[in-house]
């Protein structure tokens, strides 16, 4: 029986060990080419983030939309900047998450942003999971079915945020995210960390920002061991 116990203390210890490192790993790679086009992404690497980790919420509960400001974003972590577009991952229950939200609730102005989308190598399909506003109420929003892009029309009053979430992520993935028009009321781009870090973008039209998995993310961690079949009940 001593042996056995042991046993299972070890799988425990290990699951919780990889958990652990899987946090620390969950980081996601940040660059912007120099110019609209130019694609030289390596050459212009800003910076990691870590991903903000929530499994045990969907992805709508996270945003929080209209539940303490309305008509916007409400999630506790990270916390907003006025007249910024906020670029930021969340592991959520459907999996890995991406945030856009552009503003803060109830700041001096409102905003107009078109954005776009574009993913490649994504080994799930990406949806839409949340609409700030939802369809219909001056926003609009296109999606590709297989989950390659999406498109996204704001605009917002001073009271509010506009944004969406897509997901989820997994794989050897890479996401493209710019803007389509130069944007109205924002004056910042920033990408958050889930440690409060940021990393600032340039909002110029068309300039695109490459965004990519690290460590944990690209390859599953191995499984545990099995249990000998005579230590098993």
């Amino acid at each position: 029986m001593a042996r056995r116990t042991g046993w299972l203390l070890l799988l425990f210890i290990l699951a919780g060990a990889l958990a652990a490192a899987e946090a620390q790993a969950a980081r996601v790679r940040v660059s912007q080419e120099s110019t609209p086009g130019a694609g030289d992404f390596s050459q212009n690497v800003l910076g990691h983030i870590n991903v903000v980790l929530a499994a045990e919420r969907t992805a709508a509960q996270v945003y929080a939309y209209n539940e303490v400001a309305n008509w916007s974003y409400n999630g506790r972590q990270p916390v907003l900047r006025e007249d910024a577009t906020h670029l930021f991952f969340v592991r959520t229950q459907e999996g890995l998450t991406l945030f856009l939200v552009h503003d803060k609730p109830n700041d001096s102005d409102g905003g107009v942003a078109v954005t776009r989308i574009e993913v490649e190598g994504n080994s799930q399909t990406a949806r839409t999971l949340v609409q700030d506003d939802p369809e219909g109420q001056r926003d609009r929003y296109q999606a590709d079915p297989r989950g390659a892009s999406f498109t996204a029309w704001h605009m917002w009053n001073l009271c509010c945020t506009d944004g969406l979430v897509t997901g989820p992520y997994a794989g050897n993935w890479k996401i493209y995210v710019r803007f389509l028009e130069p944007p109205l009321g924002l004056r910042r781009w920033t990408a958050l960390s889930a440690d409060g870090a940021e990393l600032r973008l340039r909002p110029e039209t068309g300039r695109r920002v490459l965004l990519e998995p690290m460590g944990f993310m690209v390859r599953r961690p191995r499984p545990l061991p099995p249990v000998p079949a005579r230590l098993m009940w």
